[in-house]
């Protein structure tokens, strides 16, 4: 040692403690920069907790085999107004989520397939419903379409309708709308939106599954769904390059904010009034990070519905089956809690009980992965610059997994990698 000099060890306690204030400053420097998002968030998640829910099922007292529409509208004398609906394929459950009021709701078989209501259609309805505690949840309730259509409640409706012009085919919902990538709806500040404002994208922002062409019989629909702030956009590559001649495109969009397994339910409610519509045989999955933990909970619910349709493979894409530390340190941190954080935490319930439930039989999941990038924020050094390696390859997702293969490419980048899109079209068509 020189003279005059002081030799100093760095032990394993000052490296943590480094590591700590580093850690610190970067979450300091990061709920900074989103203070305003935060704020923003507080607001929607208020509005969102003050949402009432009711529930139920449609039984009826004839075997039917026509589609059931379910809608919702104001309990106003004087001008009722549509609030939202559903079509069901068979008599089952159903759920409405709204401000709190006072609402009734009908439901009735549609034997000809046009979306409007019919003297000769058996008709079913709640009575008054008030829901005005902010909240509150009603789920218990059952709507019974009779024996023979009902002259009284057909008045009644045909009366309602008179005052509400409540049309389903004009009706502003988005499920089955045709687009482009090129959308506005699609663009980043939409996408901002549904993860810090997810109540505020459901009100302005075109949601659900869209389609890119006219329905065809004769091509297999294959839904791409993106994970945590992304859009239908992320997809443009895979798309540009499916065979259009087999397959159709469907893209889900949805507020990536929410619970995953909300949205789960909701594009299985979707799926479900699709097939009511087009009653389509079968359907592919294609989905990318946290859109492959929505698409496994999809299939955990479709696995017990026992749907019409069949979903004949998964493919996920740089999916973080594992979680994601980020969010463990936004529930430890953040002055408000984005709701899906608490799904995508490691160990959360979600994860948890993500794989109890095996695949069904005769559905195929394919898992991708990548491997080339850097981030601190990850919890290891070997990641995909957003996601661990560990996470995307979970012990229970390879072993469910009839392919596992990675790519040297980023989180985002293997979604325009040419051989990712030659293996994805080969599994598609069955040389895979």
């Amino acid at each position: 040692m020189s003279p005059g000099k002081t030799s100093y060890s760095v032990t394993p306690f000052s490296v943590n403690i480094r590591k700590l204030l580093i850690w610190s400053l970067l979450l300091l420097l990061l709920f900074a920069a989103a203070g305003c998002s935060f704020s923003r968030l507080k607001k929607d998640l208020k509005k969102h907790n003050d949402l009432v829910t009711i529930s139920g099922e449609i039984t009826s007292q004839t075997a039917t085999s026509a589609p059931i529409i379910i809608y919702m509208l104001t309990s106003d004398p004087l001008q009722p107004r549509l609030v939202n609906y559903e079509i069901l394929k068979k008599p089952g459950h159903f759920t409405f989520i709204a401000d709190p009021g006072t609402y009734r709701i009908y439901a009735h078989e549609d034997s000809n397939r046009d979306q409007r209501h019919q003297d000769n259609e058996r008709t079913g309805s709640s009575g008054q419903i008030a829901v005005t505690e902010p909240g509150s949840r009603i789920t218990d309730l059952t709507i019974q379409l009779p024996q023979q259509v009902n002259r009284d409640l057909l008045h009644e409706l045909n009366n309602i309708k008179t005052k509400s012009r409540a049309d389903l085919v004009n009706y502003k919902l988005h499920t089955g709308k045709i687009v482009s990538l090129d959308e506005p709806c699609f663009a980043k500040e939409f996408v901002t939106m549904g993860l810090w404002e997810p109540l505020k994208f459901i009100g302005e922002v075109p949601f659900g599954i869209l389609f890119m062409e006219e329905y065809n019989p004769d091509k297999i629909p294959v839904l791409f769904i993106h994970g945590i702030s992304g859009s239908p956009r992320f997809f443009r590559e895979i798309i540009a390059n499916l065979d259009r001649n087999r397959y159709q495109p469907w893209l889900a969009y949805y507020p990536s904010g929410i619970k995953i397994d909300a949205v789960a339910n909701y594009f299985l409610n979707l799926l479900n009034e699709l097939d009511a519509r087009h009653d389509f045989k079968q359907l592919q999955i294609i989905a990318h990070s946290m859109g492959g933990l929505v698409g496994r909970s999809l299939i955990n619910l479709y696995s017990i519905e026992k749907d019409d349709f069949h979903i004949e493979r998964i493919i996920t894409i740089s999916t973080p089956f594992s979680g994601h530390r980020a969010a463990s340190m936004g529930l430890k941190y953040a002055p408000t809690i984005i709701p899906v954080w608490n799904d995508v935490a490691p160990g959360s319930n979600f994860l948890n009980e993500l794989f109890r439930k095996p695949l069904p039989d005769n559905l195929s999941h394919y898992l991708l992965f990548s491997f080339e990038g850097s981030s601190r924020f990850t919890g290891g050094s070997n990641n995909d610059g957003v996601v661990s390696i560990a996470s995307e390859l979970r012990p229970e997702a390879q072993k469910e997994a009839i392919l596992v293969r990675g790519f040297a490419e980023n989180h985002t980048s293997i979604l325009k990698n040419q051989s990712v899109i030659t293996l994805i079209n080969k599994i598609l068509s069955h040389e895979q």
